[in-house]
Order: C-alpha cells, then sequence, then structure tokens
C-alpha cells in the first residue's frame, strides 16, 4: 500500500484518498486500489469450503436458489435419473443415512450444491432448509460481467433460507449501483442470526456506505468488513454484539466515536485488526476487559493507546511510514509486544515516554512481557542507544527479536566503547534466554550490541539468525557468553498478519525448522 500521506497531511475520507492517490504519479487511484484489494482478501480466513472448479460448460449459470416448483419436479427427475444410471444394485443408500449425517454432508458442500439437494426430495428440502446455512461468494460466480447475477443470488439464497445463518463470505462483488440489494442482504443476515460473516466491497467507486441494520446482527461471533464507510452509530442505535470474539476492520473509514462505540459494545472481544486504515480512524485507543489480541496493519493512527486492558496479551504492529506514540497505561498480562520500530514509534508507559539512558522507574516497566521485537537502525545513534534502556523496561523478557534496518550510512557516533560500558539489567541478569535476529549486522553498533548481549546475558540460551533457506535449517554452533556456552542455530521467518492473529503460536515472529 502506497503512504496515506506526507507528514501533516490528514486523510479522513475516501475522497481525499482518490485525489492523494490520483496526486500521485503512476497509476490512478482507481488501479491502486483495484491492486490493495487483492491483498487484503489475501490476509482473510481461509474461506468455509473450497471454491469449486467451474466448468464452462456446466449448467452454474442457469440454476436459481429459489426454483419453482415446476422446477424443482424437473430437477427431481434429473436427480432419479442419475441414481437409477450408477452402476451398483441402484438403490438410493445415501438417503437411508440418519438426519444428522445428512445435514453434515449439505454443510460441508458448495452453497450451489447444498442449494440442489432441496430438488431431490421432501426430506432433503428439509433437511437443506434445517441446516445452517453457509454462502460464499466464490460459489456463485464473479466478475464484472456477473455482478447483478452473484449480487442478485445472494440476496435471494439468504432470503429463501429460514435460516439461521452459520457463515457467510462475500470478497469479489461490487455493491456499487446494488444499495437495495446491499440493504436487504444484510438486514436478513442480522434477522436470521448470522455468527460469522466476511463482506467486502469491490470498489471502484469508493465510499460505499454499509448498512445501519450491521449494528443488529446480535449473534455475530466473527465479522471482518472490507473498504466501507462505516455508519454512524447514536444512543438510541448502538451497536449490539454481545457474543463477537474477533473483528476485523479492513480500509474502512471508522470515526473514532463509532470504533470506540463499537468496541464498547462487545463484551466478549478477545481478537481486534485494522488492516491499512487512514486517519479515520485517527487513534487506536483500546479500553477492553475481554481484549486478547490487537493489531495494527500497516495503518495510519496518530497513536495507538492502551487505555485499559486488564486481559491484552499481545499488542502487534506493521507499521507503515507514519510516526505516533505507543502508550501503554495499562495491560497487566501483556506479554508479547512488536514490531517496535524505533524511528517511526515512541514508546509511553505509565505516562513516561521512554528516552535513551533515562531512569526507568517502576512505573514505566511492563513485567509481564514474555517476547519483543524491535525494528533498529544501528547506524542512528538514538535508536542504538535506546535499546538498552528497553530492555530496563521488560525486566522479565525472555525471547528478544532484532530487526536491523540496513543502512548505507556509517555509524553516526565513532565512540563504540558505548557497549562496552553498558552494565546488565535484571532482564539480562535472570531472564533474557533467546535473542534472534532477523538480517544482517554489520560490524559497529549492531555487532557491538549482540556482543553486549552475549557478555552480560546470565540467563542466555540460544543466539538465532533467521533464514528463509531451507538449506541452512540443520545449522547449529555454539558460541560462549556470559552464561556459559551458548547455542547458535537458524530459524524460519514467520511474521504475517495471519501468524499474528494466530493465539496458538508461542511466538509470531519466527519458528523453529522441523527437524528432518
Amino acid at each position: 500500500m502506497d503512504a496515506a500521506g506526507e507528514e501533516g497531511d490528514v486523510i479522513t475520507t475516501y475522497e481525499q484518498v482518490q485525489h492523494f492517490f490520483n496526486s500521485m504519479e503512476g497509476p490512478s487511484a482507481q488501479e491502486r486500489i483495484d491492486g490493495i484489494v487483492p491483498y487484503l482478501v489475501s490476509l482473510l480466513p481461509a474461506p468455509y469450503v473450497p471454491a469449486p472448479e467451474v466448468d464452462s460448460d456446466s449448467d452454474d449459470g442457469r440454476f436459481s436458489l429459489t426454483s419453482s416448483d415446476s422446477d424443482a419436479s424437473d430437477a427431481v427427475a434429473v436427480q432419479e435419473d442419475a441414481f437409477t444410471a450408477a452402476p451398483g444394485d441402484g438403490e438410493d443408500h445415501i438417503s437411508r443415512l440418519p438426519d444428522t449425517l445428512l445435514a453434515d454432508i449439505i454443510h460441508r458442500l458448495p452453497i450451489k450444491d447444498a442449494g440442489r439437494t432441496a430438488a431431490l426430495s421432501t426430506r432433503w428440502h428439509r433437511m437443506w432448509s434445517g441446516t445452517p446455512l453457509l454462502v460464499d461468494d466464490a460459489h456463485l460466480g464473479a466478475g464484472e460481467t456477473s455482478n447483478i447475477p452473484v449480487v442478485r443470488a445472494l440476496s435471494r439464497c439468504i432470503a429463501a433460507h429460514p435460516g439461521p445463518v452459520r457463515g457467510v463470505r462475500v470478497t469479489r462483488v461490487s455493491f456499487y449501483s446494488h444499495e437495495y440489494a446491499l440493504r436487504r442482504l444484510v438486514a436478513d443476515l442480522a434477522d436470521k442470526d448470522v455468527q460469522d460473516l466476511i463482506l467486502f466491497n469491490r470498489p471502484w467507486p469508493l465510499d460505499m456506505p454499509l448498512p445501519d441494520d450491521i449494528l443488529r446482527c446480535a449473534s455475530l461471533v466473527r465479522l471482518y468488513l472490507g473498504v466501507w464507510k462505516f455508519p454512524e452509530t447514536t444512543a438510541a442505535h448502538p451497536p449490539a454484539f454481545p457474543d463477537l470474539r474477533e473483528l476485523g476492520l479492513f480500509h474502512s473509514i471508522v470515526r473514532n466515536q463509532e470504533l470506540e462505540a463499537l468496541l464498547a459494545h462487545c463484551p466478549k472481544l478477545e481478537v481486534l485488526s485494522l488492516v491499512m486504515s487512514y486517519h479515520e480512524p485517527s487513534r487506536l485507543r483500546l479500553s477492553s476487559g475481554s481484549l486478547k489480541i490487537a493489531v495494527d496493519w500497516m495503518s495510519s493512527f496518530d497513536e495507538v493507546v492502551v487505555e485499559d486492558a486488564p486481559s491484552l496479551e499481545r499488542l502487534l504492529f506493521q507499521g507503515m511510514f507514519k510516526r505516533r506514540p505507543v502508550k501503554i497505561v495499562r495491560a497487566p498480562r501483556l506479554e508479547v509486544l512488536g514490531v517496535l520500530d524505533l524511528d517511526l514509534h515512541t514508546l509511553e508507559i505509565g505516562g513516561a515516554v521512554i528516552n535513551a539512558g533515562m531512569n526507568v522507574s517502576a512505573r514505566s516497566m511492563v513485567p509481564s512481557l514474555k517476547i519483543l521485537a524491535v525494528k533498529v537502525n544501528f547506524a542512528c545513534n538514538r535508536e542504538a542507544k535506546l535499546l538498552p534502556t528497553l530492555l530496563k523496561c521488560f525486566p522479565h523478557l525472555k525471547t528478544l527479536h532484532i530487526m536491523p534496518v540496513p543502512s548505507i550510512s556509517p555509524d553516526s557516533i565513532h565512540d563504540l566503547r558505548f557497549w562496552e560500558h553498558r552494565a546488565a539489567c535484571e532482564c539480562l541478569e535472570s531472564h533474557l534466554e533467546t535473542v534472534i535476529v532477523h538480517g544482517s549486522l554489520a560490524e559497529g553498533h549492531g555487532a557491538g550490541f549482540i556482543r553486549y548481549i552475549m557478555r552480560e546475558g546470565k540467563a542466555l540460551k540460544t543466539l538465532s539468525f533467521v533464514c528463509s533457506d531451507e538449506k541452512a535449517k540443520g545449522f547449529r554452533g555454539s558460541a560462549v557468553g556470559g552464561s556459559g556456552e551458548l547455542a547458535v542455530s537458524m530459524v524460519a521467518p514467520r511474521w504475517s498478519f495471519e501468524a499474528a492473529l494466530d493465539s496458538s503460536l508461542d511466538d509470531p515472529f519466527c519458528a523453529v525448522w522441523a527437524q528432518a
């Protein structure tokens, strides 16, 4: 994604996004957005059911999810012929299966095939109607020429099924000029207790408003929205998401008050991600008793504030090019933080800005933190000297990821004895076990820092280097440090949006190579 603007620019509407992209050299705004949306979709959770291979000679385009009685009769005849023509004893063994197994079969079928089962018999129709609905627009066809029938098919499919709706995934459709179908679709989803919703708009143009009925989808457990203008919330019509546990807002315009009202009405929310947001919202303010993972992925916030998050375990960033403070007020269970960019992020803990060489008080410490990932330009004196102070802020740190920023300029200070005179801190004395380097370290501050860690790290056990070449996965070595003999090894890269959301991973930033 392109940067949202130069320092000082404020982008709060899609019109400004369009104007900014058109002011740049190269592709037009539409071409840039058309390139961004597929990337956004690639970050989404996997489809419920894999998209079927489409045969150009098939009758998929003529199939109706709301067939008339005569159509259904014809379809039954066709299906009966297919069964009697099948090799074997000619018996319909599938229909003899118990209802629970038939429902499971229907549940695993692409939406068109699931809908067709209703034409087999009264029993199959009852089974389809009684099975929670899964809808994916990948099964309905896509592309510019098929937008109208796909939009209609989506709306008809939801309307025809009595509910409940287990999951809906829409990522290939442009709703422009189909606002009525969009409003009907979202209203039906709210009425039929949709639990899992991924709803993306395929621009062009931008600035498509999301229908207000999204705010009353009270049965949602997971919600991902992409490329929408979020509806305004009011005291009379607040959002109602009592069971929502996972929320992703992608490339959407959401005002600060809307985002904060949304989070305030999600009492069970555990995972929050904001991807490629512009200046609306202008801040990410976390005040939630249930939130465990918060991810800011390539957004343009003015600041990130962890105000009161007693359950927050992971605060993760994939930065752009915008400077902003990261403020941690209260997060007593925070265990994973990163990637903290020492050029772009100013860290503030307990009201104190963390600066190189400062005395770190208990109020400016996060004793719960176990894993820290830091991006640092060792050629920059300010960034290099900040590292020892950072370590004092996290006294129980166990794993440190160092992500060096390549620089063609030499070190900005000449006295590299800085590292020789650094004293140990609590994490080096007792807790830091693993240091992982993502990239190369040139002689100078980078190598000086590693020597400092190895010398003062009394609990250090492993020094690893990230390498994507599987040929290096068997490399094992050793070195001598302040704790004795250290293991030196190679590890695999892992850092991605998917890894950031995956709470089952002990470390989202790298993975140990699997042993052959």
